[in-house]
Parts: C-alpha cells; structure tokens; sequence
C-alpha cells in the first residue's frame, strides 16, 4: 500500500539525500495585483459605481442634474482540492530508510527534508493551478463579453512582430483606458500588459534591438514599460495572445484568502500513512469589459 510516493529503481550508493531537483513551476505572482473580493462561499454581486455632473451657470439656481448610478456584475467561485496518501512502506524500502526514525509505530513517514520539500512543491503547484484557472475563467467571459475590445490580430507573434501588434492593440485603447493611462492615475490603475513568458522574451529582445543606447536596468533584465504601461507576467496565457487592462479590474474572489495555498495533514496509525490534502473556493472574473483589449491570433 505505498500510496503517493515513487521511488526509482536505483542501486543504493553514496547520495545527498537532501538536495532535490525541482521541476519550474509557473509564476503566480500576477495574482497579487488583482482585486480582491474575500468571503464568498457562491456568488456575489459586485457593485459597480458610476457619476455624471451636469453644468449650468446660474449661482442662484439649483438644478440637480448631476447623477450618480450603481451597477452590479455576479461573481461565482468553484471548489477546488487534491489529495495524496504517503504509507511509511514507501520510503522504508528505499536507501531514504536511513533517515526515518526507529520504530514501526512512530508517526514518521516521510524524512525530514523530503517531508520540507513536499509541503513546498505541492503550495507551488496549488499556485500554478490557480493560475491557470484565472486564464481559463478570465478569458471565457471574455468571449461572451460583447463590451471587450477585441483585438484578432491573426499573427504568429515574434520577436520580429511583436512591436508591431502591440502598437496596433495600443491604437484600439478606448477613451476610457486613454484617461487612465493619460491622466496619471496611480500605476496600479493605469492600463498594463499582460502576457506570458515567451512573449515577454519577444518584446525583451525586439526593445533591446529597437534601441541604440542600453536603457537603465537592461542587464539586470527588468522590463522596460511600453509607452508608458507595465508589462506583466500572466504566465497561463496563450502565445501570441496578451491582455491590456489596468490590473485592478481584474477580479480574484475567495472563500478565505488566507487558506487558498494552506495544505492539511493528517496521520492515520492504522495504515501508517500521512493524508496531505488542500483544497480552497475560487473564482476569476473582471469589472469592466469595456476597459480591456484582449489580442489574440484567432
């Protein structure tokens, strides 16, 4: 019953047994940027706020014209959990059975620094996979969304291209992205490009061609914004695909936001095995449909 665990047929020998190879895992740090909407077992109604001045030029008159409106967008959430089931057998008949402790009835099924590793690499998954649901979910309301600016522009995106449609997605910015980008609103509300690794290497490379001078904080391999906007890691994303919004009408919702990367565990004695398990509520959506460029080859 050694559940969970493989252990490669190696002969045993002289090994580090605490240094382990780790597989990437894509970033999640794009997640930090969005807004956050804590507390919600279902669904929510996300108010959306809205006001108009009408002016005249009579002191002695008062005319309320001026109006003020509240909308609402319904935000859902969906469960989400893993499991995995490690019996002591499994480590017990490998060269790792030197670091357990002594006793067929200790709780100690994994080592130290495997037990350390695993804890660290299934937080990095849970956080991969989150990311990759705000893609699935961000970017199917998108498509039903007639109020985004859609951007198809047909393209195999390059180093060579990439400039090109990202100037083409920046002439569609509606007046209302302008304002923000113009008006010099704070960088989280200012539009930004998203898109995912392998984009951002094109446009690294296209902007460090494009340019004779090397700009400030080139060979350290930040990222240079593009008239004026960030670019972000969204690392879910298709290639040749990217999104311009600013980061704050992108929308994460949570049950408890403090428990979606937490893992659980549990010792069962009868079986000798650990129980690890997370599971957390979540959702992906966005404010504002109008406030976004959604560039795709098709």
């Amino acid at each position: 019953m050694a559940t969970g665990v493989t252990i490669a047929s190696l002969d045993w020998g002289n090994r580090t047994p605490d240094k382990f190879i780790d597989s990437a895992v894509k970033n999640a740090n794009v997640l930090n940027m969005f807004t956050l909407i804590d507390g919600v077992k279902s669904k929510v109604q996300v108010p959306i706020f809205d006001g108009t001045l009408a002016w005249g030029d009579d002191f002695c008159t008062f005319d309320p014209q001026s109006t003020a409106s509240i909308d609402e967008k319904e935000m859902t959430v969906s469960n989400f959990k893993w499991g995995f089931q490690n019996c002591k057998e499994s480590l017990q008949t490998s060269y790792r059975s030197v670091l357990l402790k002594k006793g067929a009835n200790n709780a100690e099924t994994m080592d130290a620094d495997f037990g350390t590793w695993v804890y660290d690499r299934f937080s990095k998954l849970a956080s991969q996979k989150i990311v990759e649901v705000a893609a699935t979910e961000i970017k199917t309301e998108l498509a039903a969304d007639a109020d985004v600016i859609d951007d198809v522009h047909g393209l195999d995106i390059t180093e060579a291209n990439i400039l090109t449609a990202m100037a083409a997605s920046y002439k569609k910015l509606s007046a209302s992205l302008l304002n923000q980008l113009f008006g010099g609103a704070d960088r989280e509300y200012k539009p930004a490009f998203f898109m995912n690794a392998k984009m951002m290497q094109y446009y690294q490379l296209a902007i460090a061609a494009k340019y004779t001078t090397v700009y400030d904080g080139w060979a350290e391999g930040n990222i240079m914004p593009y008239l004026g906007m960030d670019i972000h890691l969204f690392s879910t994303l298709a290639d040749s695909e990217y999104i311009i919004t600013n980061p704050s009408n992108l929308v994460m919702i949570v049950d408890d936001y403090a428990d979606v990367n937490a893992i659980n565990a549990e010792y069962e004695a009868k079986v000798s095995s650990d129980y690890l398990w997370g599971q957390f509520t979540i959702g992906f959506s966005y404010l504002k449909g109008e406030d976004i460029v959604w560039a795709r080859k098709a």
